[in-house]
């Protein structure tokens, strides 16, 4: 048996714009999770990171046949939910034997729509790993499909059904590491003009590991941390991935996606131990909710290698951080800013978003101002996107205020969904939604003057031109141009 597994081609440039240039390109992890299992259990797998590699879909297709797949999983996010539309109708007209499995939190939110328009056989809702190899047990008539526990099928009656709710996997230190090796390390360079204070070496490596699953944090915004249980590997086995990724990878630098990952204050004191044990010289970075700073915790993961956090700070306004269910206060966000700065070297990205429900026009220059006023190494000005998958998502949805995509007749315009895009300033594309206080064109006036007056600022300026490199310099006035003005 063959199986494929693709990271699909997507239309983040439409989306985005020149803000392309800021993505960098990572190992799609999830995927190398799935293929790293399967392999385990003696199953041959191929992957292919389409994105990674600029392939379009007429490419991909051709490289598809050449492989003739038995059973075909296709990641899928917002930005290339359109794209495996399209692809997965192909492949069931095309390679009818093959079944067709969709994962991710965009093919979870539209799975009656990707089943009923036959784009797919099974769509996987939560953590894939174990739910992918009862599928193949079921591809090998050694299961019923309603046996397998968290996915979406055509049933009897021709219409989708879920077999329960969304999975997840309890004990974590099962999982092998991911299956980079199945990859051509070569297409991850850090891209030139990054979005990270990190800039590594010419020939270095940059990475991304997960060392924990699930989040307490219920931010109605998010369409990702769905399972409320955390649950983490043990300190060694993640600082026996980092050794990996630093010696056998030539990583430099690793970014940490884990939501909750300083949550375990006592796993972040054995992770930090082991890591000076072993005088690993990788710098890393990873988000954090401010409510996990303390300055102990700070002066632990500056001394073992930690460069950057990225905090989601949101809003300067307590009454948007309410509504949004961030869990945080105002002090807080400045406490937490402080504690960084006052003990460590670290460096702090700030990430907010602009029109939050009920905000006024005022309320975002008074989050715009907010941003100054702290000691921030970087900003990142989102405007609120109603993610597929998010809790703000389905609200919408339900009151009818949300172009989904779906029409009353049950077919779906895909096209839609292109403009589920949170940085309109680079782009002319309208938002998908903005609240009734504000205009499209009030939020994207606001959102050019949020990065004009963090970043015009001498300090700041200067801060980032010693980041820049000479040869990128035409690509960041382009940038610049389309972002601040």
């Amino acid at each position: 048996m063959h199986i494929l597994l693709i990271n699909p081609p997507d239309e983040l440039g439409y989306a985005l714009g020149v803000g392309m240039e800021f993505i960098q390109r990572y190992e799609p992890l999830g995927l190398l999770y799935i293929a790293a299992v399967a392999r385990e259990t003696g199953h041959h797998v191929t992957v292919i990171d389409a994105y990674a590699r600029n392939m379009g879909p007429d490419e991909l297709k051709k490289e598809i046949l050449s492989i003739k797949p038995d059973i075909v999983g296709i990641t899928t996010f917002t930005c290339s939910g359109a794209v495996v539309f399209e692809l997965g109708q192909w492949l069931k007209k095309t390679l009818p034997g093959s079944m067709v499995v969709l994962g991710n939190v965009h093919a979870s939110a539209y799975a009656k729509q990707y089943l009923e328009n036959r784009c797919c056989d099974i769509v996987v809702h939560g953590e894939g790993e174990y739910t992918f190899l009862k599928i193949i047990e079921y591809f090998d008539k050694k299961c019923r499909i309603e046996d397998i526990p968290s996915v979406s099928f055509i049933g009897s009656g021709g219409n989708a059904v879920q077999t329960s709710s969304e999975g997840f996997i309890e004990d974590l230190s099962g999982l092998p590491v991911p299956a980079r090796d199945l990859l051509d390390q070569g297409l991850y360079r850090p891209s030139p003009i990054s979005n990270q204070m990190f800039v590594p070496g010419k020939n270095s490596q940059v990475k991304t590991m997960i060392t924990s699953r699930g989040c307490t944090n219920r931010c109605t915004f998010c369409a990702v941390h769905r399972n409320r249980k955390i649950r983490f590997n043990d300190a060694v086995s993640a600082v026996n991935e980092m050794e990996i990724l630093e010696k056998k990878y030539g990583a430099s630098y690793i970014y940490i996606m884990d939501p909750a990952f300083l949550s375990d204050r006592n796993r972040i004191r054995d992770i930090c131990s082991e890591i000076r044990k072993r005088n690993l010289k990788i710098r890393w970075g990873c988000d954090a909710h401010v409510s996990q700073i303390t300055p102990e915790l700070v002066k632990e993961i500056d001394g073992a290698g930690c460069y950057e956090l990225s905090l989601g700070i949101e809003s300067g306004n307590q009454e948007s951080l309410d509504r949004i269910n961030k869990g945080c206060t105002i002090s807080g966000i400045e406490n937490a800013v402080a504690a960084i700065k006052d003990n460590s070297d670290i460096f702090i990205e700030g990430l907010f978003i602009l029109g939050l429900p009920g905000e006024t026009y005022s309320d975002s220059l008074n989050t715009i101002r907010f941003s100054r006023k702290l000691r921030l190494d970087m900003a990142q000005f989102s405007i609120l996107v109603p993610y597929p998958g998010s809790p703000l998502f389905y609200e919408l949805r339900e009151k009818g205020e949300l172009d989904t995509g779906i029409r009353p007749d049950g077919s779906v315009d895909t096209s839609v969904w292109k403009r589920y895009s949170s940085y309109i300033c680079f782009t002319d594309t309208a938002p998908i939604w903005v609240t009734d206080t504000l205009s499209p064109a009030e939020l994207r006036r606001l959102q050019k003057k949020a990065i004009r007056s963090f970043y015009a600022r001498p300090s700041q300026a200067l801060k980032h031109l010693k980041r820049l490199r000479f040869n990128n310099l035409l690509k960041v006035i382009r940038i610049l141009m389309k972002g601040f003005f």
